[in-house]
């Protein structure tokens, strides 16, 4: 929160007489306070935010405090290897987080995301936020300048150990607003009704970025190498491999009876269309070729790659396979793909495309298809946020709560 000698008009505050200067910081404390009550807080965890939570548009009763402010630590401004460097040791088919800007490229493997769940980054004049969230294995990118009235505003983030609906909350350390993960917005503080601006990456595996970006750098595992000496176990390790997920993990009564709760779904909001595709229906279709309110759309699918909340050894996790979704309309001209082996052939041209969208054969080779942000999570964390989102293949249904 704001210091006295920071809130808005300043000087008629000190010209006030002494007792309403006591009540309106009386007021004030009282917001504070309030906020801290209404947190559910079950293991005591120190309040120590200075927040303006007299702003905010989420219920406090809807948070909860689950760890202590930075108890997670960011990685800012990280290093990264080439693909030759002795030290990349990933295995091929684990997932990372891929953002091109310029003619930089780079992958961030949810490996190592998962011990920071944040990085503030800048690539190609783009200042950047890198998120995951393994609980909800949301994984999604943010500009990290804002455009306010008063002009742009660049933030650094931190995790604040706050959950919203079981997914992390952020904040920001200039402001200490509170931001929430999946949505993007801030939900208390200063610029609370605020949103951060998605910006377009690809979730896909390591060889696919190499394949895609040879001159790529991905990030240096030092971190992850490590944890790995001192640690028995990759976080989360559990998640996908231990039967049905824990209902402290989710809010049950949230969950909608179409999906299973840990299902892997691949989300497109757009023109006004908040839809998302479970991996199950894309394993099986490979290709799907559709129209998202007037604009075409692909999604190309691939099977090979793995959870990083599976097993230790990431090359025996289960497969959970990698989506990206893309304009089918390219120079004025719309095309449908279908797959054959590891690429996708559009049936105007058949020419030979990857999973990044790029041409690598025939009549358009060298071509680029228009990226469609989109996001990755489970089920049970996109329909908490947004309960009405349309399903691929699943029919409409109302929704009840699913019986743990």
């Amino acid at each position: 929160m704001h210091t006295l000698r920071e809130l808005p008009c300043t000087s008629l505050f000190f010209r006030l007489p002494m007792a309403p200067r006591w009540a309106f910081c009386c007021l004030v404390l009282l917001c504070v306070a309030d906020a801290a009550a209404q947190l559910p807080n079950p293991e005591q965890i120190p309040y120590p935010w200075k927040t303006d939570t007299a702003k905010h548009t989420s219920a406090f009763a809807d948070l909860h405090i689950a760890a202590e402010k930075d108890a997670i630590r960011t990685l800012d401004f990280p290093s990264f290897i080439a693909k030759d460097h002795p030290q990349n040791t990933y295995y091929e088919y684990e997932p990372a987080i891929v953002i091109q800007f310029g003619n930089e490229a780079r992958a961030y493997p949810l490996s190592v995301l998962t011990l920071f769940e944040l990085a503030n980054d800048s690539i190609g004049g783009k200042q950047v936020m890198v998120t995951f969230c393994p609980m909800c294995h949301a994984a999604l990118v943010y500009n990290r300048t804002l455009k306010t009235p008063a002009g742009e505003k660049t933030f650094t983030f931190g995790v604040s150990g706050l959950l919203l609906h079981n997914d992390m909350v952020m904040y920001d350390h200039q402001t200490e607003t509170w931001w929430e993960q999946l949505m993007g917005s801030g939900i208390a503080g200063d610029y609370s009704g605020k949103t951060l601006r998605m910006l377009p990456a690809l979730l896909i595996s390591v060889k696919d970025f190499f394949d895609r970006y040879p001159e790529g750098k991905i990030l240096s595992p030092d971190a992850l190498n490590t944890y790995i000496k001192t640690h028995r176990h990759r976080p989360y390790h559990h998640l996908e491999h231990s039967g049905p997920l824990s209902g402290k993990y989710y809010l049950p009564e949230k969950t909608d009876p179409r999906l299973p709760p840990q299902e892997h779904v691949l989300d497109i909001r757009l023109e006004g269309h908040d839809r998302i595709y479970p991996f199950h229906a894309l394993a099986k279709a490979q290709v799907v070729n559709e129209t998202v309110g007037e604009t075409p759309i692909v999604i190309f699918y691939h099977q090979e790659t793995v959870t990083v909340l599976d097993k230790d050894d990431l090359s025996k996790s289960k497969r959970v396979g990698s989506a990206t979704v893309f304009e089918s309309k390219l120079n004025g001209v719309s095309y449908s793909f279908h797959k054959a082996g590891d690429y996708f052939i559009d049936d105007r041209t058949k020419s030979m495309w990857d999973i990044t969208g790029l041409c690598r054969e025939g009549q358009l080779k060298g071509q680029q298809l228009t990226l469609v942000p989109h996001s990755h999570h489970f089920a049970f964390a996109y329909l908490a946020f947004y309960p009405d989102a349309e399903i691929y293949g699943v029919q409409s249904s109302p929704k009840k709560k699913i019986k743990e």
